[in-house]
């Protein structure tokens, strides 16, 4: 079963007509309805979608998934392409792409960073990947697809989400194997902005080429417009995406969890560390005030029973070295010691006999 493809699209909008020109001549050739194939997202090869090619016409390719990226609009990659029995005419669809602009990206977004702004760029770039050395010839914008498109994405699911649609072609030139070629590629982008994150979400890219003075682009708009995805293949993609983006959430979700706990953790340990630290230094400053206060004690208490001793025996202490002298208070407040070591004591100021020291009173 197959739906019709929409400018919205399963994938951010793949269907854009090419450039507009004489209505195609059904007459002029037979078509053919070919499946382009998913053959590895599912238990079993299935459609993902069909187009309509000229009868004549060979394809190849199909739908590759990318396991290796987050990014989960960027895991389905359509690369499928017909040609021509002779290779010189063809329709080519190319993957689309979502990145986040440079400038506005955030860490937590799993998708790649890229300078685009606008469908042209885009297109630019494709360019100069797909088809190196190729000459830009002409760019169009076209308003009338990107407002269909807009028409029908609807009103906006979230307000706080501004969103802004982009359509546009490009003309190329180049040569390959001695044939002057043109080709058109063309498609949609849709950009959304939140809280300053801006995000380009760029549906399929179509291709459409032949020898110059050839190429008829009205048989592109006919492959174009005859693009359809397979519904049973849509729904399930979209639930395979689903799944792997609320997995990589909760997996980012757990991370972040995990994080915070370790730093908390760290925090916690740290401030521990550091209540123990200072606890340390208290007890070790009340420690040192209890034995200064203790030894101020003891000494005053030291002082006040020698006093009260000098008091009871009428004589002062002092000191003479290592050692202490007590003389009596009656002999005088000057107290020396002579050369040949006997003590003597005097009030009178001038004496002093030679060899002598005189000793300091303890107080």
């Amino acid at each position: 079963m197959t739906t019709r493809c929409s400018l919205a699209g399963a994938i951010g909008g793949a269907a854009l007509a090419l450039v507009l020109s004489a209505p195609f001549d059904a007459g002029a050739e037979s078509t053919q309805r070919v499946a382009i194939t998913d053959g590895g997202g599912f238990s079993e090869p299935m459609p993902a979608a069909t187009v309509e090619v000229p009868a004549s016409w060979r394809a190849q390719g199909g739908v590759l998934w990318n396991p290796g990226t987050n990014c989960v609009n960027n895991k389905v990659r359509f690369e499928w392409k017909a040609r021509s029995r002779d290779d010189l005419h063809g329709f080519e669809v190319m993957p689309g792409y979502n990145w986040q602009v440079k400038g506005t990206q955030l860490q937590m977004n799993p998708c790649p960073v890229q300078p685009f702004r606008s469908t042209r760029e885009f297109l630019e770039a494709v360019v100069q990947q797909r088809r190196a050395g190729a000459r830009v010839l002409q760019y169009r914008d076209r308003p009338d697809l990107a407002a269909a498109r807009a028409a029908q994405a609807g009103s906006k699911a979230n307000p706080q989400v501004r969103s802004r649609i982009d359509a546009g072609q490009v003309l190329i030139a180049y040569r390959s194997d001695g044939v002057e070629f043109r080709e058109v590629l063309g498609t949609s982008i849709n950009f959304t902005e939140l809280q300053g994150n801006i995000v380009g979400g760029s549906g399929l890219v179509f291709a459409h080429r032949a020898p110059h003075g050839q190429l008829d682009f009205a048989v592109g708009d006919k492959m174009v417009d005859s693009f359809q995805y397979d519904k049973r293949w849509s729904d399930l993609m979209i639930a395979s995406l689903t799944s792997s983006m609320n997995r990589f959430s909760s997996a980012q979700s757990n991370a972040i969890a995990q994080w915070h706990s370790r730093e908390m953790a760290r925090i916690n340990a740290e401030g521990a560390a550091d209540r123990a630290a200072i606890r340390a230094a208290a007890n070790r400053d009340v420690a040192r005030i209890n034995s200064a206060t203790n030894a101020n004690t003891q000494a005053t208490n030291d002082r006040i029973h020698r006093r009260t001793l000098e008091t009871t025996g009428e004589y002062n202490t002092y000191q003479d070295g290592g050692t202490r002298v007590r003389s009596s208070i009656h002999g005088g407040e000057r107290v020396l010691r002579s050369a040949n070591g006997s003590v003597m004591s005097t009030n009178d100021p001038y004496f002093n006999p030679a060899g002598s020291r005189e000793l300091q009173r303890v107080r």
